[in-house]
């Protein structure tokens, strides 16, 4: 007990040192944001290679920005993933996969399913979208659709269109 009452002050001491040392620091530099700023003025779809072996099962990296300067309550894609050959692997949801909010300036990652496949031999469809507010009434999309993608990946817009979609009520 004699020994732990002689190290007290010597620990007191050690811990005010440490804390004048860490207040007299610089503050840290702010953290860049997460998100994208909004610049392309564009609905963003991003695909890149992902997995522990993307050359046998791809898990693809896969997200959709809002890289407009206007907020979107969410947007309804038909999207289908094909893989060797043609082959539909996972056919486009009924009614499309919601993607919501998508304010503007932000992105959302939708990484899910994996394949048993390279994934340069995965290509992402897109057909059908439409967007809407937060009343789910449609409104017009802010921007086009466009694509990036890496690591030999694709993704396919050429029958992507604008419209009316089940999930989104017409404007009267």
């Amino acid at each position: 007990m004699t020994r732990i009452a002689a190290l007290l002050p010597l620990l007191v001491l050690l811990v005010s040192a440490c804390s004048e040392a860490v207040s007299t620091a610089p503050p840290p530099a702010p953290a860049s944001p997460s998100t994208p700023p909004a610049a392309s003025g564009a609905l963003v779809i991003r695909l890149a290679a992902g997995g522990a072996h993307p050359d046998r099962f791809c898990i693809p990296q896969w997200s959709i920005a809002n890289e407009t300067a206007v907020d979107v309550g969410a947007l309804l894609i038909e999207l289908e993933w094909r893989g060797p050959g043609e082959a539909v692997i996972e056919p486009a949801a009924a009614l499309g996969t919601l993607v919501e909010p998508l304010p503007a300036g932000r992105r959302k990652d939708l990484t899910l399913n994996g394949y048993t496949a390279a994934c340069g031999e995965l290509r992402l469809v897109a057909r059908r979208y439409a967007c809407r507010d937060s009343d789910a009434v449609r409104q017009p999309c802010p921007g086009p659709l466009r694509m990036e993608t890496a690591d030999g990946m694709t993704v396919d817009l050429g029958a992507a269109r604008e419209g009316p979609m089940k999930g989104a009520v017409e404007p009267r």
